[in-house]
């Protein structure tokens, strides 16, 4: 989608970060409360700054989403983790999705809008429903499709967005509901002790073919205390307004990465990816900061996928890499590649 087209009259609530930045964020606040673990550690080599993390105006790309959520998963040693952050996640925290949402009808039109608009909780997050008998109860299923690919970081978001829903399900109809049950495709032993008896208590199945949330019929049909049709659908079109949105902002992403990674040896200048677009470079970098990233930043981003995948994958030497990746000498590259990662390409390699 071309990136020419102004935002500048979409209504500031849109801004706002995605949850997962919001997740992310207490996610990283558990680990240096409980496990002594700093926030900086994790970030390093992110080009995310802990500034940067707290501004509402600021996203996260998808990248730098996944990249957290899997360093997070790999240094946390508390298995319940995920639903002590998710259960913290309320209807505030989905921003005009969660707005949408409180003015349904009825947990069934409420469960379509998550499931329509849930682009808007991670910038990749999907999800389907479909209906089925469950243990002999006629239930909707809410199946989910995990952002990450790794499966410490997978098993993270699931138990994280499992708890949210609940959270959010609870605070809807305004007292603890019951799902039929919760089916997960990974292992955890702590589905058999207290607190996750206690915050969903229904079936919990571990090892399953699937990601999926379990609602009875009954639930499902049942109408919420203060419906507000016409505020669901005002906001249900803003819905729509932010979806278009990353849309278009996620295809302008793309395409300079795209332009980037097209080069090889050398590095467009921000003027030179601003001209291709027909733009100037104070526009260009205007539409990125309203995404909350810099030229740089991407710049990075691609230098660091490509030096990553040359050192675990080819034997190219670390002059022939810099050469690659469009720096003057290999001095240069491994000063910025000790930025991004915390660590010398020779120990990337090795590791």
């Amino acid at each position: 989608m071309p990136p020419s087209r102004s935002r500048s009259n979409a209504p500031a609530v849109l801004q706002r970060q995605l949850l997962n930045s919001h997740e992310i964020r207490l996610m990283l606040r558990e680990l240096e409360t409980t496990q002594g673990i700093e926030p900086g550690d994790i970030l390093a080599g992110t080009g995310v700054r802990e500034r940067a993390l707290a501004d509402p105006a600021q996203r996260l790309t998808l990248e730098q989403e996944l990249e957290l959520y899997t360093r997070i998963a790999h240094r946390n040693t508390d298995p319940l983790l995920g639903i002590r952050v998710g259960r913290r996640l309320s209807l505030s925290s989905y921003g005009i999705l969660g707005y949408a949402v409180m003015g349904a009808m009825t947990v069934g039109a409420a469960l379509e809008l998550v499931t329509e608009f849930s682009p808007l909780i991670s910038w990749a997050s999907h999800h389907t429903l479909t209906r089925e008998d469950y243990r002999g109860v006629p239930c909707v299923c809410l199946t989910l499709f995990p952002t990450a690919a790794d499966a410490r970081a997978a098993a993270l978001e699931i138990e994280s967005t499992v708890a949210s829903l609940q959270s959010v399900f609870n605070e809807l109809v305004g007292e603890a509901v019951r799902f039929a049950g919760i089916e997960m495709a990974h292992d955890n032993p702590a589905v058999e002790g207290e607190e996750f008896r206690r915050l969903f208590g229904c079936p919990v199945l571990c090892n399953s073919r699937r990601n999926a949330l379990l609602l009875p019929a009954s639930l499902v049909a049942m109408p919420l205390p203060y419906p507000q049709p016409e505020y669901s659908a005002l906001f249900r079109d803003m819905c729509r307004q932010g979806m278009a949105s990353l849309v278009e902002e996620r295809g302008l992403v793309e395409a300079i990465k795209d332009l980037v990674l097209a080069e090889e040896g050398s590095v467009p200048t921000l003027e030179q990816v601003a001209a291709h677009f027909s733009l100037s470079a104070r526009t260009l970098r205007r539409h990125l900061q309203r995404i909350g990233i810099s030229y740089r930043g991407l710049v990075d981003e691609v230098r660091y996928a490509r030096a990553s995948r040359y050192l675990s994958s080819t034997g190219l030497t670390v002059n022939a890499i810099a050469g690659q990746l469009g720096y003057a000498d290999a001095r240069s590259f491994r000063t910025a590649f000790r930025r991004w990662s915390g660590m010398t390409p020779a120990a990337f390699r090795s590791r």
